[in-house]
């Protein structure tokens, strides 16, 4: 595990310089021969670190007489590392404490030996649930690795949930998959999924299961051959509100990487035409490589600014948009998000409007929109599909054809909060057009 500790460091030091969390791992994997289990070990090491970020440097913060900033990054990244693997990780405080000190003679830290030696010694006995804070807000966002802004914007609007919700954020759930029923049965590919040493139970919607991967689930021989996608439940759900049909018109306006895209031809039964788009144009080959691989030949992918009217996309029966958003319901899936600052949410708000405004001008006298993002702030949800209505009273709200259980409803807008209706929080409106 020498290497894959070394490895983890380096990693937490460039993502601390720059970039998403995913994007930096699969950097510094990529060019490294390391066993299965030493790489599912980075892996857990590198997440759990940025997972717990605030918590880590809260308990280091305590143990410092100079601020944790000032430190070397590869002593900052060892010290962050060492911490999480003695409170988390369940390995041995003394081994921890022993493999960070070894970390700084292998990266030629040795002058910082005994500094860390000494640090995560007094470290590890720091615990935020028995700790006094100032102010409730500074508990939340110390124990569960949440920053400020996000902590008070759920405090502000579930304050009965909000230690719930920030719990569910480190939960692990299982993988959801949709079948693809153009090409296999929910029996069969239950079979064939536990036949390669999945574990598989049903989810919410018809043609849905929940997986336990030991490895990748894109690797499996039922993956290769198209007979299921990968796609949180919520995100199945915006598509199966959609009530896409055979035969119609269909356009689903912010993409990639496919997976409502392709949700929504199965159900379409791969007839009729799916316009399929996204305004970044690098994204466009995930969607046509999942829909090759899924068999769909009704999709057309195009680039396109989905806040920008296109007359070619006009008389559809159904449009979706799933807009860009804080991804606030996400954050157990991208860890980067707990510490969004929220600066910049205006301009985000006017994206969200213009898009549901332009998409009300593609569907026709009967058609159905569906509005929907994977956060919980209700600026982003309620209030953008309110003002909508407000200025469109050709359009009603149609109540959810599915209600998970612990959702909520309100006005025929359905919400899912992480812990409550979860695992994923997401956000759904349904419209006709009158």
């Amino acid at each position: 595990m020498d290497k894959a500790r070394r490895i983890a460091v380096q990693a937490l030091v460039r993502q601390e310089e720059s970039g998403f969390a995913n994007l930096v791992l699969n950097a510094v994997l990529e060019h490294q021969d390391l066993t299965g289990r030493d790489r599912a070990f980075v892996s857990a090491l590198f997440y759990g670190v940025t997972e717990r970020l605030l918590t880590l440097d809260w308990a280091l913060t305590n143990c410092l007489s100079r601020p944790l900033a000032k430190l070397d990054p590869q002593v900052r990244a060892i010290l962050r590392s060492g911490l999480y693997q003695a409170r988390y990780m369940q390995v041995p405080r003394a081994v921890a404490v022993n493999e960070s000190v070894s970390l700084c003679r292998a990266l030629k830290k040795s002058s910082a030996a005994g500094f860390v030696n000494a640090v995560l010694r007094k470290a590890v006995t720091q615990d935020p649930a028995s700790a006094s804070f100032k102010t409730e807000d500074e508990r939340l966002s110390i124990q569960y690795s949440v920053g400020l802004p996000v902590v008070k914007l759920l405090q502000k609007n579930y304050p009965e949930e909000c230690e719930q919700i920030l719990q569910a954020f480190f939960e692990t759930p299982r993988v959801a998959l949709r079948c693809n029923p153009l090409k296999t049965t929910l029996v069969q590919l239950t079979k064939l999924l536990e036949a390669e040493g999945v574990e598989v139970e049903p989810g919410w919607l018809e043609n849905t299961l929940l997986g336990k991967f030991t490895g990748s689930p894109a690797a499996t021989e039922a993956f290769r051959q198209g007979l299921y996608h990968v796609q949180g439940q919520a995100s199945q759900l915006a598509a199966y509100s959609l009530q896409a049909k055979p035969g119609e018109k269909v356009l689903d306006l912010c993409a990639a990487p496919g997976g409502k895209t392709l949700t929504i031809g199965e159900d379409m039964e791969n007839t009729g035409t799916l316009i399929s788009c996204d305004a970044v144009e690098s994204r466009l080959p995930l969607i046509e490589k999942a829909a090759a691989r899924a068999g769909l030949t009704n999709v057309t992918v195009l680039h396109n600014d989905a806040s920008v009217y296109q007359e070619e996309f006009a008389g559809a029966d159904r449009v979706l948009c799933d807009v860009p958003c804080s991804g606030l319901g996400i954050i157990a899936k991208k860890p980067d998000i707990r510490y969004k600052t929220m600066d910049g949410v205006e301009q985000l708000h006017e994206l969200q409007a213009k898009i549901l405004a332009t998409a009300a001008r593609y569907v026709k006298e009967g058609g159905r929109i569906v509005y929907s993002t994977c956060t919980i702030d209700p600026r982003e949800n309620q209030n953008i599909v309110r003002a909508f209505l407000e200025r469109n009273a050709g359009f009603r709200l149609v109540q959810p054809p599915f209600v998970p259980q612990g959702a909520r409803v309100e006005d025929g807008m359905l919400t899912l909060l992480p812990g409550k209706a979860g695992p994923d929080g997401f956000f759904i409106a349904i419209m006709e057009k009158l």
